[in-house]
């Protein structure tokens, strides 16, 4: 019971003390995806040891579609955009590195966040589905190379954020909770937690031009304490990130159980 209030409180604390030293010390994008994702990963992977193998295998392998298909096309689109990065490239010539590690962190807290609280006492095996991701974004980066080389232009597409959140978010996650309904209240759990957490590290970031919103193209705008976001942003990112990192991981790496 002690260390379940201890992790209540820690999971409460830590994102407060990130805000609040990220904003004191004006944070960069690297600097503050340590602050907000480092500091809880570490000590939930401590709590859980033998998840730690099983989750960084699937925050990368998610994660590398993810920069390289959905960043671009963001990007190109003006839907977001890193201004600045303190690497000395950016991948394809318009990703920050940041970018990567950012959602290499996310993924793998909400893997181990969800672990930690609602999948323990497992088998922290990976399912043979795994091949079926693999093989269905593999084809997706090789569609992708080809039509960057051969016709780049069709990446420019008008609202962009909202195609791209209807494809990956709001077609297959509520017909994975469909198929798979025993886990909608893990999910719900989970998500509540991440609505706030990705808020905060959202408002931060907005705050501290860490990254920023320069097309005119979203179905419509969110104010928050001043901070203006996208529609879309609030929806798919600060709303339906957690759940949807999670129908992945469970259809493809967990038991759906």
């Amino acid at each position: 019971m002690k260390k379940q209030k201890l992790d209540l409180f820690l999971i409460i604390l830590l994102p407060v003390l990130a805000i609040i030293i990220a904003l004191i010390f004006k944070a960069n994008f690297l600097i503050s995806t340590l602050l907000f994702f480092a500091p809880i990963s570490i000590y939930l992977s401590y709590r859980n040891k033998k998840a730690i193998k099983k989750t960084l295998l699937s925050s990368c392998v998610f994660s590398i579609p993810i920069f390289i298909i959905v960043d671009y096309i963001g990007t190109i689109n003006g839907t977001w955009y890193v201004p600045s990065t303190i690497f000395p490239f950016r991948f394809l010539e318009i990703l920050p590195v940041e970018d990567y590690i950012w959602g290499v962190a996310l993924v793998y807290l909400v893997i181990m966040f969800y672990e930690h609280f609602f999948d323990k006492n497992k088998k922290e095996s990976i399912d043979k589905r795994i091949k079926y991701f693999y093989f269905i974004f593999g084809l997706g980066l090789i569609s992708f190379f080809s039509i960057l080389f051969l016709k780049p232009e069709l990446f420019y597409i008008n609202y962009a954020y909202f195609w791209v959140g209807l494809l990956f978010i709001l077609i297959p996650v509520p017909l994975f909770l469909f198929f798979y309904p025993s886990l909608f209240t893990k999910f719900m759990k989970t998500g509540i937690y991440f609505f706030f957490f990705t808020l905060l590290l959202e408002l931060t970031g907005v705050h501290l031009g860490q990254w920023q919103f320069t097309s005119d193209q979203y179905i419509g705008w969110v104010d928050l304490f001043g901070n203006k976001l996208p529609f879309e942003e609030f929806f798919f990112f600060v709303m339906l990130t957690a759940v949807s990192i999670l129908s992945y991981y469970e259809f493809f790496i967990d038991d759906r159980k």
